[in-house]
């Protein structure tokens, strides 16, 4: 079956969803809008109006990298942790599966791991089990 990706280019890169269907597509538009902005918020950047309006002041570093994983991470921060979902080790399915509830965008799987290595090396979740199979949950 055909996948559908949309593509927002941002000043720190491209933000994306993937569906399984243009109408999947559209309904997730307005929370990828809203994602977008909310990043665009917590890395200091101007809207993009503002952005074209604003002269330009020397060469500012952009952050690069995985949109995917920004996402995902910023959902996991802002709307999982503390809430009691890893109140029990949690695998990256499950974990992504919570992301799709919540935001109804279906990130990569590796992506929702790379967030969780993330947190994980800020020690804000713990992990048990071996490479590939690990078990994600809060301290």
């Amino acid at each position: 079956m055909p996948r559908f990706r949309l593509q927002l280019n941002r000043p720190y890169g491209v933000i994306s969803v993937e569906a399984e269907s243009v109408e999947e597509i559209a309904a997730s538009l307005n929370k990828l809008v809203e994602l977008s902005n909310t990043i665009d918020k917590s890395l200091g950047l101007a809207s993009p109006a503002a952005q074209q309006q604003a002269p330009s002041q020397g060469r500012s570093r952009r952050r690069r990298g995985s949109s995917e994983a920004v996402l995902a991470l910023d959902t996991i921060e802002r709307q999982i942790l503390g809430s009691g979902f890893f109140s029990t080790p949690r695998s990256t399915s499950e974990v992504r599966q919570k992301i799709y509830e919540l935001t109804g965008l279906r990130l990569q799987s590796r992506k929702v791991s790379q967030a969780l290595g993330i947190l994980y090396e800020s020690k804000k979740i713990m992990r048990v089990g071996s490479r590939g199979n690990y078990r994600w949950f809060e301290k």
